[in-house]
């Protein structure tokens, strides 16, 4: 079986990926390394040298890859390629980490270094970008995991291991 995580960037994917890849005995992959070892530069290098359209649609094309028995963790930004979301979500089991804009503005707050975010047209600030992403989040997942600020990481590995399981 396949599973991928998605929501919005400071959700755990990464985190949680690994984690649940352990518990399932299956390999993980996060979609920075994914990237990188299909482009050989870090999504940043990339976005800085070639730009939005080229980093846009070079994202896109990672989502064509064999996730066939592991666990990936996608980029954020992914739920902005609707038809490749869809085949994703028909091939592997899609589970949406719906975590609070308070825990992930609270998570942004605590890294230090610069994530390759593009920001869609018209959109400025990073509480639209979570609204918009959240409206379409809600529309593409098979399972939905309701994260709290009060969660572990263990926490929402058991929830979603209940809701795979079950």
């Amino acid at each position: 079986m396949s599973y991928i995580l998605e929501g919005m960037c400071y959700a755990g994917k990464t985190t949680l990926g690994k984690m649940l890849g352990e518990a399932l005995n299956i390999p993980s992959m996060d979609s920075r390394d994914l990237f990188t070892q299909k482009y050989s530069i870090s999504e940043n290098e990339y976005l800085k040298k070639l730009g939005r359209e080229q980093f846009k649609e070079a994202e896109k094309q990672t989502l064509y890859h064999d996730f066939s028995n592991m666990v990936f963790s996608l980029g954020g930004s992914a739920i902005y390629y609707p038809d490749e979301m869809q085949m994703l979500k028909e091939k592997c089991t899609l589970i949406w980490l719906n975590v609070p804009f308070e825990v992930i503005e609270y998570r942004k707050s605590l890294e230090d270094w610069e994530r390759p975010i593009v920001f869609p047209d018209g959109i400025e600030t990073f509480k639209q970008l979570y609204e918009q992403r959240y409206e379409l989040y809600k529309k593409c997942h098979n399972i939905e995991i309701q994260v709290s600020a009060s969660d572990t990481p263990k926490d929402v590995i058991n929830m979603i291991l209940k809701h795979i399981r079950d």
